[in-house]
């Protein structure tokens, strides 16, 4: 099996970096990017792919490398005014810009005299912005697919987002090297910024002990692993991400290339089970719901259990992550959103309680028109949410509907990439399932104090909810 050019170049920087390739597997060029694939068995428990931490892609070492070059090309001596410029930066910001740098480097001929841009054979086997799917290059038409769904407003907010952090970038460049900064453009920043939200990960990996929960001592950010992330996913893989010194005997890495410290720690990644021959390698990427592989990463999985929508209330702050009926912490998240709907109207109940009794009046009550009162605010929070939860069901079968006539069609239109209609299936299937799963949880909140309210003779306890 012949590799592709590009991935030839990337086991001889691999190589030359301290990095480790299983010699069974095999880079495969794929319609949207590439996979790997295993030419001989590979037992369970071996390590297939290793990435010294020296190579890593991090918020640290693309500042620095972005300093040194900025200032060689732009013949700049006051490294304060770096500092200064790139105080407001993100994580996110400094990676991406590392990445577009390499390719302004090498379309102005400064690669080759720029060692710290070293991922250039890294950065070529990436697929290029054509190649991705993420909702961030949807067009116009697949856009109009997503209206009615959660992801059409956090598509375009991302947009808007990383359209702010480019400027801010650019700005930079300008003042260091005007006369390269109008090859920073947008599209190359969006594609450096969707190459960290579909191959990042967890800094806290970077670590002798790692953990894959974040703490406050221990924040977590996105890195870049070169070799690591060239892994697809699929869900429930057995893997295991290690870490060791690259000179421990068993380790892939026991003799290190000789720029590389012996001594140095790497990140492995060990398959749990036996790979047959002919077979593509996979990692875990660890349970996430469509909306979030849609937008950061280009794909869906069908029927995925891990997905989820997101709950709010008006004015409020705080969101309610929801998941499919039965899934941990999907009970929980139902009743704090009525909850808090509860309290909003409690509080307001409160003050017309004062204004009616006096400020005196301590809030509390024993008699039954207490809890009648209580009871006609469970009512009233059931239907406030049942609304909402109905309008917004509403939307999402819209997006259902079109997408239905759309895939009917023998030939859909050229504007609808092929790959984006299943996968859009997919998460609208999910958002489906579960805004129905909130409606029938909010109809029995409602028949409960319904009922409630029927044993105390209240008359209307009957009132319907079907002009909701």
């Amino acid at each position: 099996m012949t590799e592709p050019a590009s991935f030839a170049k990337l086991r001889i920087w691999a190589k030359e970096n301290g990095g480790f390739i299983h010699p069974a597997l095999r880079f495969v060029h794929t319609a949207d990017g590439s996979k790997v694939v295993t030419a001989d068995n590979i037992p369970p428990h071996s390590p297939v792919l290793s990435c010294p931490f020296s190579l890593a892609i991090t918020p640290e070492t693309a500042s620095a490398a972005l300093k040194t070059w900025l200032q060689r090309t732009a013949k700049a001596e006051d490294s304060f005014i770096w500092e200064q410029s790139t105080q407001s930066w993100t994580e996110r910001m400094f990676i991406c810009s590392y990445i577009v740098t390499h390719w302004l480097a090498r379309d102005s001929g400064l690669l080759e005299s720029a060692p710290e841009l070293r991922h250039f054979p890294y950065l070529e086997t990436l697929p290029p912005l054509q190649l991705l799917s993420t909702s961030l290059t949807f067009s116009n038409a697949e856009m109009e697919l997503l209206k009615g769904t959660n992801l059409y407003g956090a598509t375009i907010d991302r947009r808007n987002e990383l359209l702010e952090q480019c400027q801010q970038c650019q700005s930079v460049f300008k003042r260091y090297v005007p006369d390269l900064a109008d090859s920073f453009t947008f599209e190359r920043y969006q594609t450096a910024a969707i190459y960290i939200s579909s191959r990042s990960f967890p800094s806290i990996l970077l670590s002798p002990n790692p953990s894959l929960a974040p703490t406050a001592s221990s924040p977590s950010h996105p890195v870049l692993l070169p070799l690591l992330d060239s892994l697809n996913h699929e869900r429930s893989t057995p893997v295991t991400w290690m870490v060791d010194r690259m000179s421990i005997a068993g380790s892939p890495v026991t003799q290190p290339a000789s720029s590389v410290s012996p001594g140095e720690l790497a990140v492995s990644i060990v398959v749990g089970s036996e790979i047959k021959a002919g077979s593509e390698v996979l990692n875990n990427y660890g349970p996430k719901p469509n909306s979030e592989l849609v937008l950061g990463y280009g794909f869906a999985l069908p029927i995925n259990p891990d997905d989820t929508i997101i709950l709010q209330l008006g004015g409020s702050p705080k969101k309610w992550e929801i998941a499919r009926e039965g899934r941990p912490g999907t009970a929980e998240a139902l009743d704090g959103i009525f909850r808090e709907a509860f309290d909003r109207l409690l509080i307001a109940w409160k003050v017309d309680m004062k204004e009616e009794l006096g400020p005196e009046w301590d809030g509390n009550h024993d008699d039954v028109e207490f809890e009648v009162d209580m009871l006609y605010m469970r009512k009233d929070a059931a239907l406030m949410l049942l609304e909402a939860s109905r309008s917004r069901l509403e939307g999402v079968l819209g997006a259902k509907k079109r997408l239905d006539a759309l895939s009917a069609e023998p030939s859909p239109p050229s504007s609808v990439r092929a790959e984006v209609l299943p996968m859009l299936g997919y998460y609208v299937e999910g958002e489906v399932a579960i805004s129905r799963d909130v409606i029938e949880y909010l109809k029995a909140r409602l028949d409960s104090a319904k009922a409630e309210l029927h044993d105390l003779g209240v008359e209307d306890a009957e009132g319907s909810e079907e002009d909701v």
